[in-house]
């Protein structure tokens, strides 16, 4: 009884083992690549110039009820506004500031599916690149070696993992 269970230990082991070795894990500074890939910077142009243009927008709005207000308070010192009229005013300001503040969550949800819709073609590119990389290099497993904040979740790993230079490559990106 001892004997097979010697036997089957070594069987798991050597299984284990086997496993180990066919299993290759890599990773790529994705952050590194995606802010050195064309289209990236280019993205990032575009949203530059939207959340311009919508700011603008904004400015103004702002600008105006900057004015309103002022000239509501003149007219309120000077005592050109009875109490019906200062509450009617003031419901104009804040019906204003509401107005402003929904532009203003309006243009971020713009800008946020902006982003996604002009990021999600370059994602599947690098996508793309990875996998060819790592198809070519016989890894089964390849992982963001960051979390996105520059933070590293690859804690130790050997250089030769590293196959952010292969996909930088493959994307026909060099860092001069």
């Amino acid at each position: 009884m001892k004997n097979i269970a010697i036997i089957l230990l070594l069987a798991v082991l050597g299984i284990s083992a086997t496993i180990e070795n066919e299993t290759k894990i890599g990773y790529v500074y994705m952050d590194l690549v995606l802010t050195n890939m064309p289209e990236a910077k280019e993205m990032n142009l575009v949203l530059e110039q939207f959340t311009q243009e919508k700011n603008v927008v904004i400015s103004m709005k702002r600008e105006e009820l900057q004015k309103k207000a002022a000239e509501i308070s003149q007219q309120i010192q000077g005592g050109n506004l009875s109490e019906a009229g200062q509450i009617i005013a003031q419901n104009e300001i804040n019906s204003m500031q509401n107005s402003l503040q929904a532009l203003a969550s309006e243009n971020e949800e713009e800008l946020y599916e902006k982003r996604i819709a002009l990021l999600s073609p370059i994602a599947k590119k690098l996508e793309e690149a990875m996998d060819k990389v790592a198809a070519e290099k016989g890894y089964k497993y390849v992982l963001n070696s960051s979390d996105g904040t520059g933070n590293s979740i690859v804690v130790v790993a050997p250089d030769a993992d590293d196959l952010t230079q292969e996909v930088m490559a493959n994307l026909g990106i060099s860092l001069e």
